[in-house]
């Protein structure tokens, strides 16, 4: 069973769906991963979420990580953005494998 503490991958197909704050304005802590990328909470190897690397608009390579808590609440974000923008989610929610992503994504990093 995995515990609160135990980190949750993050498929790669899915980081480009989760919301992240303004980019160019981060400070150096957020930018390099030692604090959450939303809450500015510390991070550790044993609680950071990996949100990979991404560059600014201004070309600065960011390693971004987050702590639990927030994850989950940017995963909600994106699973709502997500189910009003696509097609295949207003025709019919249930043959949305995107969708069916975030849903199992949010669900496993509550546990």
């Amino acid at each position: 069973m995995t515990t609160p503490s135990a980190l949750v991958d993050i498929p790669v197909n899915l980081l480009p769906l989760i919301p992240l704050p303004a980019l160019e304005d981060l400070p150096d802590a957020r930018a390099r991963g030692a604090e959450c990328v939303w809450g500015g909470e510390p991070l550790s190897t044993a609680t950071a979420m990996d949100l990979g690397e991404r560059l600014s608009p201004n070309g600065r390579a960011l390693f971004l990580r987050s702590c639990r808590h927030c994850t989950v609440q940017a995963v909600l974000a994106a699973h709502k953005y997500h189910r009003y923008r696509c097609e295949q989610c207003v025709d019919d929610p249930t043959l949305c494998d995107t969708l069916r992503g975030l849903r199992l994504l949010a669900l496993e990093l509550r546990r």
